[in-house]
Order: C-alpha cells, then structure tokens, then sequence
C-alpha cells in the first residue's frame, strides 16, 4: 500500500461512510423506487472508496493485480446474482447507451457476453452514470427491486474485498517485521 496518511485518513472515513450508510428519506417516491435510490446512493459511497481502495494499493482498472489473490468464484457468483436480476441486460444496455468511457463500454459489452470478470465495471458505471447521467431507479424499466438486489450484491462484494484485502496485506506485513533479517 502506498499513500500519504491522510490518503489512509480518507480512505478510512470513506470506508467508514459506505458501511454506515443507512438509507434515504425521500419524500414523494413509491417504496420500491426508493429503495433503489437507496442501492444507487449506496454503489456511489461504496465505489468510491474501492476506487480510493486501489489507489492505495497501486493498481488501476482493470485491476488485475488487486484481484489476483481473491478467490475467482466469489466473482462468478457475484456475476451470476447481477445476471439472475437482470436476464434480458436492461441495466446493461442502459449503462453501454450513457457510457461516457469507451473502455466501460467495452467491458460493460464483454459482461453482458458471459466475461464473469467484467462485472465490477457494472459498479464503476453505476456509480458514474448515477452521478454525472442520467440513471435513475428503472433504467429501461427493470424493477427497481432489481437494480436494488444487483446494487446490494455488488455493494457486498466489494466491502468483503476490500475488507479482506486489507486484512491480508496487514498480516502479511506483519509476518514480515517478525522475520528474522
């Protein structure tokens, strides 16, 4: 990991927000249009702090350093959830049409052909798009309750990640200031 302190300051409050976050009070909206918002508010506070994430551990997209060490059918099953949500890729084909980076297009593409490994720019985009776009609670019409349950899984997957990530460089440095020189 690398960074000045108050790189790791942030980090750690960022990290602190997104698992604290509790939810929206909206006023005016249905339940389950709410909800999704809530999920969307949630990837922006939680994608954002994997990007801070990465930074500190020196890797950019697509992150193939960062990820060498987690467990590949955490991935698949991440991509299988957020495939079990959206089987005809309304997400998917919403996020490629707002796609502002022609490499989120690319793997958002490469995603929605069966590349388990693309999933994660699903997170990226959404965060984006939700920001600086146009995505709201129903891109295309897909439920809401969808785009909630394909936002919670992501939502965990990275937080676990990250978490455990974290935990095994910790460890590792560790083991390595008690090593005989």
């Amino acid at each position: 990991m690398v960074g000045e302190k108050q790189e790791f300051y942030r980090f750690a409050n960022r990290l602190r927000l997104a698992a604290c976050f509790g939810g929206l009070h909206l006023k005016g909206f249905t339940e389950e249009t709410a909800t999704g918002y809530d999920a969307l508010t949630q990837i922006f506070f939680t994608w954002s702090v994997f990007e801070r994430y990465a930074d500190l551990a020196n890797d950019r997209p697509p992150y193939r350093n960062l990820f060498a060490h987690h467990p590949r059918k955490l991935v698949h099953d991440l991509a299988s959830e957020c495939r079990a949500q959206d089987p005809e890729h309304k997400l998917t084909e919403f996020l490629i049409t707002q796609s502002i980076l022609p490499v989120h297009e690319e793997f958002l593409k490469r995603y929605r052909e069966g590349h388990d490994f693309s999933v994660l720019t699903l997170g990226a985009c959404i965060r984006h798009i939700f920001v600086h776009g146009h995505l709201t609670a129903n891109p295309y019409r897909l439920p809401a309750h969808n785009l909630a349950l394909m936002c919670c899984s992501l939502n965990s997957f990275l937080m676990n990640f990250m978490r455990s990530d974290l935990l095994r460089r910790i460890q590792l440095a560790e083991a390595q200031t008690t090593m005989p020189p």
